[in-house]
């Protein structure tokens, strides 16, 4: 069963909003957190779609109403943002896969673990470690520490926690 797509927020008017129709907004946005949920619903519908989110949980709701509020007075994404989210998502929906991280043959990569430095050659099809082939980093990290790394983390290729990246 598909969704269905919630519209977005019309901007009533275009333009600045006057003193009084920003002060309105901003008292209404205030308030939406001490809103009985059956009005952040309610918001909903008008703003959004007739049918509320069945697990949408309140602080959703109310940071989805408050959006539809500044929406409607200062207008929502501009065209080209809209385009591009458009362009971004796939055809069932949901957000594109960031690409394949990728090294490119012939790179060298060099790590120190326990005062010895380690050279891994990256080759066509895997990596090269003291003449031994490996078919990923995370079996070269395995077997120049004995234990399971991830190898992108182990080389420092990718981002990992301050505990992570301790040498063991």
């Amino acid at each position: 069963m598909t969704r269905p797509k919630p519209a977005r927020p019309r901007p009533r008017r275009r333009g600045r909003a006057t003193a009084q129709v920003e002060a309105d907004l901003v008292a209404r946005v205030c308030a939406l957190p001490d809103c009985p949920r059956s009005e952040l619903e309610a918001e909903w519908r008008r703003l959004w779609s007739p049918q509320v989110p069945r697990h949408a949980s309140r602080a959703f709701l109310v940071r989805a109403v408050a959006y539809g509020l500044q929406a409607e007075v200062h207008g929502g994404l501009d065209a080209e943002t809209l385009r591009l989210l458009q362009k971004a998502r796939q055809a069932n929906g949901k957000p594109p896969r960031p690409p394949k991280r990728r090294l490119s043959k012939g790179l060298k990569l060099f790590r120190e673990w326990h005062g010895e430095t380690h050279e891994v050659l990256v080759l066509d099809t895997g990596f090269a470690l003291r003449g031994e082939t490996y078919t990923s980093l995370t079996a070269v990290a395995r077997a120049i520490t004995g234990t399971n790394w991830n190898g992108w983390t182990f080389f420092g290729l990718k981002r990992c926690t301050k505990a992570a990246s301790a040498d063991g």
